[in-house]
């Protein structure tokens, strides 16, 4: 039974075009034509009280502008013939008059009312009415409904009394009804024709529709080659029009279809071997390859950086770089701010640490990943293990310092041969020349002087060779450079050297060994006033270092904060043959020169952690230029700061 019940319910919904049709005709104009009767129901309604309220409020006018002058005279026998004249009115219930006490003082239906005061709260508003009021009172059973109208009685702006004048509902009522009926037989009639000529139209437009209909279910078997003859002008001939012309268009789409499918089954193939292809050099490439999403997951991870890093793929793909690299935090800070920056990084040198405790020196570059038109998708990073090339570097260097040895042997012969010439001249002359007091004199004079020079070499090269010893204070690096210029101060004025002092007001403190920095300087300034013609000009700067550092602080290689400190001459500048060796012990252009003071200068800046270089051109001047750290990493690490 429950079964059978869905299923004739199902059965008696209109399946075809034309039922359906006639039946939502039909549904429109019962909506359409309640929504008319209620609507000219209600405007007739507010249209017949309205009237009823108008004729209550005249009549109750007329009675307060008859009733005065009695009330003013207490004529109450004049009031009782003009409350019964009003009650002759059609529909009037009652007409009373109230004192300005609120007690009756004429009474149409109930003259025994007359002294008394009503108790009823219609009759208690209706007395204390300052102005028109209209009540509509609660009828008693087999009693009527009446309009209660109220209008104080007012002489000279003062209230002398109230008159009430009662309507009666029943005639409002019948009209009110009449009008419904006349409704209901408008909207029944309109209905009955509606539905008529709502079956008239959807049997004429059933017939090509269902024409339509079996040319689309033949359409939906792959027929295409469907055709309807057009039965006029109207829309549904222009129906048949546009059903023709899709079955046309139909037909030719899928024969494009099939040539498009058939070349992009092709290019799917072209993509699979170019992936294919792809995968294998992701795979075959020796430098480990890592990607991050945007969110800064892991994405992908190649052979060759499983293997560097001892990581597995399946492993740590979708997690966070930092959680992934938590051994080697370098990895993954680098690869983030890559990701935030939009900018890549090349060539960081850092060591990478494995989850089995070993290490292994790679070389790492970033570059943002970036899809079709620019779009970001994430970040790749390429590292690859640089162990051999540490190792050969390490030769190398081996190397530079045997080769800077023998340059530092040769120097130091050259240096020590002219003073040991002279000694060996003068030992050799001992034995022939000793009565000679002139002799004696040249030799008193000559070896002590030798063998100082001798000694000043030997101790300049003791400080080169010697570990750092630094006795950090807090250095102001302008002072510092105040009391450098003061020992020139003769010389600048002898030489009328414009002296620029650039100092930063910035710049703080700094930790440093005031001495060794003071000598450094001072081998600097003493270089360049020898380097410059008389009436130069001399500039010492301070200020900030703001930049990448291009001496490698931290093990990324990022931006630094330094002091910078330069020294600028206009002097005739540094030959380019001669630029790799300025800071080489024993090199010098000057005549009387050991060689020694630039390389003493360069260990000094390199103790305090700093670096040191310059810039020149020939016949414009050379610039100095120190950059020192805030704090002394190297101080730090030897655990002098």
């Amino acid at each position: 039974m429950t079964a059978a019940f869905p299923a004739r319910r199902l059965r008696l919904r209109p399946r075809s075009l034309q039922a359906r049709f006639l039946v939502g005709t039909v549904l429109v104009l019962l909506v359409v034509m309640a929504g008319v009767i209620v609507v000219v129901e209600q405007r007739q309604r507010a249209a017949i009280v309205g009237e009823v309220l108008r004729r209550g409020e005249v009549i109750a006018g007329d009675l307060a502008a008859m009733s005065s002058g009695p009330l003013l005279l207490y004529n109450f026998t004049a009031l009782e013939q003009n409350a019964a004249r009003v009650s002759a009115n059609d529909d009037v219930v009652y007409a009373m008059v109230l004192d300005a006490e609120g007690a009756v003082a004429a009474h149409s239906e109930d003259p025994g009312l007359v002294g008394t005061a009503l108790a009823g709260p219609v009759d208690r508003r209706a007395a204390g009415a300052e102005g028109f009021l209209v009540q509509e009172t609660e009828p008693d059973p087999g009693s009527e409904a009446v309009y209660d109208f109220a209008v104080p009685v007012l002489v000279s702006a003062q209230k002398w009394g109230t008159v009430r004048i009662g309507l009666s509902q029943r005639r409002m009522e019948a009209q009110i009804s009449r009008t419904r009926w006349e409704l209901a037989v408008l909207g029944a009639a309109t209905l009955l024709l509606g539905g008529l000529v709502a079956a008239l139209v959807a049997r004429r437009i059933a017939r090509p529709v269902r024409q339509l209909a079996a040319g689309a279910e033949a359409i939906s078997r792959g027929e295409l080659d469907q055709r309807i003859a057009p039965s006029g002008f109207d829309e549904i001939g222009q129906l048949a029009l546009a059903f023709n012309h899709m079955a046309a268009q139909l037909l030719q789409q899928r024969s494009d279809l099939e040539a498009t499918h058939a070349e992009l089954r092709r290019r799917f193939e072209e993509l699979a071997d170019l992936k294919s292809y792809t995968d294998s050099i992701f795979g075959s490439l020796t430098s480990g390859v890592v990607t991050l999403d945007l969110d800064g997951r892991l994405a992908t991870l190649n052979p060759a950086a499983e293997m560097l890093s001892g990581l597995f793929a399946a492993e740590v793909t979708g997690r966070y770089a930092t959680e992934v690299f938590a051994h080697t935090p370098e990895v993954g800070e680098i690869l983030l701010e890559t990701l935030s920056s939009r900018s890549g990084r090349t060539n960081l040198s850092l060591t990478l640490r494995r989850p089995n405790g070993s290490t292994l020196p790679v070389e790492m570059s970033t570059a943002p990943l970036r899809g079709v038109e620019g779009k970001d998708l994430g970040v790749v990073g390429v590292f690859g293990d640089v162990t051999v090339v540490r190792e050969l570097e390490a030769q190398l260097r081996r190397s530079d310092r045997l080769a800077a040895l023998g340059t530092l042997a040769a120097g130091l012969a050259h240096e020590i041969k002219n003073p040991l010439t002279s000694l060996r001249t003068f030992t050799r002359l001992i034995p022939k020349k000793f009565d000679d007091a002139r002799f004696r004199e040249s030799f008193q004079e000559v070896v002590p002087r030798e063998l100082e020079r001798i000694n000043g070499i030997v101790e300049q090269l003791l400080e080169l060779a010697r570990p750092a010893r630094l006795h950090l204070q807090p250095v102001v690096i302008p002072v510092l450079l105040d009391r450098v210029l003061e020992l020139y101060t003769h010389a600048l004025e002898t030489r009328r050297i414009v002296v620029s002092r650039e100092y930063g007001r910035d710049v703080p403190a700094i930790p440093a060994d005031a001495d060794q920095l003071y000598q450094a300087l001072v081998n600097l300034v003493a270089n360049a006033l020898e380097a410059m013609a008389p009436e130069g000009r001399l500039t010492v700067r301070t200020g900030w270092h703001h930049g990448p550092d291009p001496f490698g602080a931290g093990p990324r290689g990022g931006l630094a904060r330094r002091i910078r400190i330069e020294i600028e001459d206009t002097g005739p500048g540094i030959a380019a043959q001669d630029a790799d060796k300025v800071f080489d012990p024993f090199f010098t252009t000057k005549a009387s020169g050991t060689g020694l003071g630039l390389a003493l200068t360069h260990k000094i800046v390199e103790d305090h952690g700093g670096a040191i270089s310059f810039t020149s051109a020939r016949g414009r001047g050379t610039t100095f230029r120190i950059l020192l750290p805030l704090v002394s990493e190297r101080a730090v690490e030897r655990g002098d700061a």
